[in-house]
C-alpha cells in the first residue's frame, strides 16, 4: 500500500521563462564580445600579412636589380631597368623583374600597390642608389606606404653617367678579357 503525504506540494522541477531568458540574453551579449574580438584579431593579422608581401616584394625586387647591377661594366641612362606602364611592377630588360610572384588586386582588378622607382648613380664612388616606394592603390590612398632602397657598388664599371632621381637606367656587359 502506497501512502500519500497530502502536506507536500507537488513541486515541478524546471525553469522558468523569465529564467531562461535571462541565460539567453547573456549567452548573446558574450557571443556579440567574442565575435568582434575575433574579428578584430583577424583583421590585425591580414593587415601584418599584407605589410610583410609588401616587404617581401620590395626586397625581392631590389635583390633582382641588384644582382643585374652588381656585374655590369657600364651603367648609364636607358631603359633597361624600368617600371611598367601602369607602374604595377619593375621591368628588368623588358621582362618582369619577379616573373611568378604577384601582388594583391583591389577589388576593381588592379594592383594593390603602385611602385616609385629612383635611381641615382654616383660616378666618383661608382655606386647606384636604388629606391623603390610602395603606395597603397586601396580606397582611400594613404600615400606611401613602404620605402626600401638599396646602394649597389659596380667594381666593373668604366665610366657611369651621373643620374639623379630617374626613374629608369641602362646597364651593358662586357666579355672578361
Amino acid at each position: 500500500m502506497i501512502r500519500v503525504n497530502k502536506n507536500k506540494k507537488n513541486r515541478k522541477v524546471g525553469f522558468t521563462l523569465l529564467e531562461m531568458v535571462l541565460v539567453i540574453a547573456i549567452m548573446m551579449m558574450m557571443s556579440f564580445y567574442l565575435y568582434s574580438t575575433f574579428r578584430t584579431v583577424n583583421f590585425s593579422h591580414l593587415k601584418v600579412t599584407v605589410v610583410n608581401d609588401m616587404h617581401d616584394y620590395a626586397s625581392l625586387t631590389l635583390r633582382a636589380i641588384n644582382n643585374h647591377l652588381c656585374n655590369a661594366t657600364q651603367i648609364g641612362k636607358g631603359s633597361n631597368i624600368k617600371l611598367s606602364a601602369d607602374s604595377d611592377y619593375v621591368l628588368i630588360n623588358d621582362a618582369n623583374a619577379l616573373p611568378g610572384f604577384t601582388q594583391y588586386h583591389t577589388g576593381n582588378g588592379s594592383a594593390k600597390w603602385g611602385l616609385n622607382l629612383k635611381i641615382t648613380t654616383d660616378p666618383a664612388s661608382k655606386t647606384v642608389r636604388v629606391v623603390l616606394e610602395l603606395t597603397d592603390n586601396a580606397s582611400p590612398a594613404s600615400g606611401i606606404a613602404y620605402t626600401d632602397e638599396v646602394t649597389v657598388y659596380c667594381p666593373s664599371c668604366k665610366k657611369m653617367d651621373a643620374m639623379s632621381n630617374e626613374d629608369h637606367c641602362s646597364f651593358s656587359f662586357e666579355p672578361v678579357t
